[in-house]
């Protein structure tokens, strides 16, 4: 048995933090009530100010309480957690749950050598009991813990269930970084994500808050008067605020992926990316459910994709625990190598089959067709300029003809891949073994064209990751079918599918 240990002090600064950023809009309502500048000289003026110094005090407070209760220790092969003051709770939890030690570094951890561990256990990601969370300990600390961990689960595997678990010698582990973005690739990434466009969308959401404020029309008439006057002056204006914005953009993404690696380390992938908050993710490879290739209209030209982890567990507290970005954005050809590195099992260079051509039409007038709905409304409305509005048209159709010509599958051995668009283009590798249910969907109009709709389905999140062609030949959405049950092997392009498995 370890002896009971306390997280470090800085722990009350960072929980009354982030009990003052829970409480923000309440605490500013309070603040803002009267504002303590009233006329009357009463002290009741002063009462919503004292009402908000006397819940930022008590939030500080419940963060020193928080601190005092909470400890830890390790006892019989389990982390064993004690918190709560009025509701004391226990929380032990066994090695051979444990997954992995996700680490993160924040502004005020690095000044004290600290790190936050986040424990991901094995259990489902709706179960809330099955993660723990050391907000701030050292990082000698923390790597002593991994150190034990690891042993220990070592010592299982080789012994099987010892009631009695004991510290061995620590493991030697294979350990290779397999890929690191560099400066350039971080630039190349802010320009191509659109993160421009989100800035400026921000930016817009945020003076839209202030429309009582701000005489909006005043400000577009001297904008109309200072067009007219230099159009020159205008475009280079409007040049100065895209560069601002891209620069802000280009920030963003050196702040959240700078020093980003990807290391495999014996049959777990670590990944470790921020330049104010570093954070260490973990995943172990048998939580691998399946890979998904993304690529953007700016990206798609440049060969550029992204690769995300379709990751089973996790927490529902964890908004990216289980979608998690492997290569934030990479050469497709540079992709290939490091993913055959880490699930050799898998086949990355495929053949698909696409959907059949009498599918074009149904691809291009759904996008026609709810495209209406735009330009009518805004054409009537907004005469003459709404008619602006037609450019949709144009656009529909180029984006249902390169819905149609993405669209496609392939099956090869116990491999299911499915290629897609939405606007951007996407590739989803799945194991059979990892797919949670395929479903078979056809309207009526689609019966008529003798083409359904394939989904496949497997376990990430809460409700899992669900990807779906539409429009495919129906016997190859059959083939499909039988491939994932061939106890019903009905389809003869199935049954040779499945003799070749067999084999």
């Amino acid at each position: 048995m370890s002896e009971e240990k306390r997280l470090h002090p800085i722990t009350t600064v960072i929980n009354a933090a982030k009990a003052i950023k829970e409480a923000i809009i309440p605490i500013v309502i309070l603040f803002f009530v009267n504002g303590g500048t009233g006329n009357s000289g009463s002290i009741l003026d002063y009462v919503p100010i004292l009402i908000t110094a006397g819940l930022i005090i008590l939030l500080i407070f419940s963060g020193v309480i928080q601190w005092w209760r909470f400890k830890y220790w390790i006892e019989e092969g389990e982390l064993r957690i004690e918190q709560g003051l009025f509701v004391k709770k226990k929380r032990y939890i066994h090695f051979e749950r444990i997954q992995s030690l996700n680490y993160s570094e924040g502004i005020l951890h690095r000044p004290f050598k600290l790190v936050k561990i986040k424990v991901e256990t094995a259990g489902s990601s709706s179960d809330l009991d099955s993660e723990a969370v050391l907000t701030a300990i050292t990082k000698e600390e923390a790597n002593e813990l991994n150190r034990m961990i690891s042993a220990a689960k070592k010592k299982l595997k080789e012994k099987g269930l010892d009631p009695e678990l004991t510290v061995a010698e620590e493991p030697e582990v294979d350990d290779r970084v397999l890929y690191k973005m560099s400066p350039k690739d971080l630039i190349v990434m802010a320009t191509t994500s659109g993160g421009a466009g989100v800035v400026l969308g921000g930016v817009l959401i945020f003076l839209s808050q202030f429309g009582e404020l701000i005489p909006y029309e005043t400000v577009f008439n001297e904008l109309i008067e200072f067009v007219e006057t230099g159009f020159l002056l205008a475009g280079i204006l409007i040049v100065l605020v895209f560069l601002i914005a891209w620069l802000i953009a280009v920030a963003m993404t050196f702040l959240r992926y700078a020093d980003f690696t990807v290391r495999l380390v014996d049959k777990d992938i670590v990944i470790t990316r921020g330049l104010l908050e570093k954070k260490q993710t973990t995943v172990p490879l048998k939580r691998i459910q399946g890979i998904r290739f993304d690529q953007n209209i700016v990206r798609e030209p440049f060969r550029y994709t992204s690769v995300t982890i379709e990751s089973a567990g996790g927490s529902v507290l964890e908004k990216d625990s289980n979608a998690i970005r492997l290569l934030p954005m990479i050469k497709e050809n540079e992709a290939t190598p490091i993913l055959n590195e880490i699930l050799p099992d898998y086949e990355w260079n495929v053949d698909f089959k696409g959907a059949p051509s009498r599918s074009i039409f149904r691809y291009i007038f759904w996008k026609l067709f709810f495209s209406l709905f735009v330009i009518i409304p805004v054409s009537w409305f907004f005469f003459p300029i709404g008619l602006l509005s037609l450019t949709l048209i144009p656009v529909s159709i180029l984006l249902g003809w390169m819905q149609y010509r993405t669209a496609g599958y392939n099956l090869s051995g116990d491999q299911l891949v499915m290629r897609f668009r939405g606007v951007s283009k996407q590739i989803v590798y799945m194991k059979k073994k990892r797919i949670q249910s395929v479903t078979w969907t056809e309207t009526y109009f689609q019966r008529k064209g003798r083409v359904a709709t394939i989904t496949a389905t497997i376990k990430s999140a809460i409700g899992g990751s669900s990807t779906s062609v539409e429009h495919l030949d129906k016997k190859d959405v059959e083939t499909m079918m039988d491939w994932y049950r061939p106890e019903a092997v009905s389809n003869p392009e199935a049954r040779e599918i499945i003799g070749e498995l067999e084999t």
